[in-house]
């Protein structure tokens, strides 16, 4: 389903103040309703190639599948919809090209990437994601941080060995414990929410939240939802003057009309039950 005039976009992509390359990509295919970012990690350059990989990977991937897939039904077994599916298999086909590029040319061994990939389509969003790169919603004025970091300091909280505030002041923030092309392995999670008019989505790298804490983000962009473009801009400008110790990245969509095809996706999911 193609989005144009129905989703407004906005990508942006910046070194930061302290790194002297970006190993942040993003990307998007607006016919599909798909939105990409990867924060890159490893030596030399090798971590610009793993993200770059990531995201070209899962846009070409999910662009050749779509005409094959029913996007909005649900399968019985997993509870997921195809373009869920579809979604994750791109984010494992990409992390199989890392890791096999890794191990072949010794420039590249240990790079690796985090990812968070959205689609959009019929009233919800399918998200695909590894690692902590984050990905938001905006709505009637309240931030939500719809996916949960793959990270030590996430982790230790869950198993309740910190408090989040302990935590914040005693666990490194940056140590994630899952990431694309590392292991030969990977758990990608997927995650389906609705989406409504007016719903501002934001896919960012921590370059943006290790700097500016989540209500400065809300703020800036309650007061530029108008202006998806002017919102990336100032996003980035607030990591950059809070210190810009990493490259910052951003991918914004604002919902501005229904995406509903027939049934709606949760009448159809409770078929099943």
């Amino acid at each position: 389903m193609a989005l144009k005039g129905k989703v407004a976009t906005a990508l942006l992509t910046d070194t930061g103040q302290l790194r002297t390359n970006n190993e942040d990509s993003v990307g998007e295919e607006p016919d599909i309703g798909l939105l990409v970012l990867a924060d890159g990690m490893g030596g030399y350059n090798a971590g610009e190639v793993a993200s770059a990989i990531a995201v070209n990977t899962v846009l070409e991937s999910s662009r050749k599948a779509w005409p094959t897939i029913q996007a909005a039904e649900i399968d019985a077994e997993s509870g997921y919809s195809g373009a869920a599916l579809l979604l994750k298999s791109a984010v494992e086909e990409s992390h199989r090209t890392i890791y096999s590029v890794s191990q072949s040319q010794p420039q590249c061994a240990g790079m690796g990437t985090t990812i968070v990939a959205c689609l959009l389509h019929d009233d919800r969003m399918s998200i695909a994601y590894v690692g902590d790169s984050r990905l938001y919603r905006l709505r009637d004025g309240s931030l939500e941080q719809i996916t949960r970091d793959h990270s030590l300091l996430e982790e230790l909280i869950a198993r309740g060995h910190y408090s989040r505030d302990d935590a914040a002041r005693l666990v490194r923030k940056n140590i994630v414990t899952r990431a694309l092309g590392v292991e030969p392995d990977v758990l990608v999670d997927i995650i389906e929410e609705p989406i409504e008019v007016g719903d501002v989505l934001i896919l960012c790298s921590d370059g943006l939240t290790d700097m500016v804490p989540d209500e400065d983000i809300r703020l800036t962009l309650e007061k530029r939802t108008d202006n998806l473009q002017s919102a990336a801009t100032a996003l980035v400008a607030l990591a950059n003057r809070n210190g810009g110790k990493d490259n910052v990245s951003v991918v914004l969509a604002r919902v501005d009309a229904p995406l509903t095809q027939g049934r709606r996706w949760f009448e159809r999911l409770m078929e099943w039950f």
